[in-house]
């Protein structure tokens, strides 16, 4: 009936737990990795994100004189199809 006898199942159990460990090891060293903050790209980062921003403000304001805004009246003005 492939029962495994009590050695047997400890040299299985202490295979498992190295395997375990090992891949355990591994996740753990590259989360540390791709943590760990990289002092030369952090400056170059907030400029980049500053200068989107930037930009799609910059962006929306000249288009906004041209396009129309109209709200809505009401929530059911929204739901129903305008005919």
């Amino acid at each position: 009936m492939n029962r495994l006898t009590l050695e047997e199942r400890r040299r299985v159990y202490l295979a498992q737990q190295r395997t375990r460990e090992t891949m355990l090891a591994r996740l753990h060293s590259e989360t540390v990795e791709a943590l760990a903050p990289r002092s030369d790209q952090g400056g170059l980062r907030w400029i980049a994100v500053a200068a989107m921003i930037a930009a799609l403000l910059g962006g929306g304001l000249l288009a906004s004189p041209t396009l129309e805004f109209h709200p809505l009246d009401s929530l059911m003005g929204a739901l129903l199809p305008r005919l």
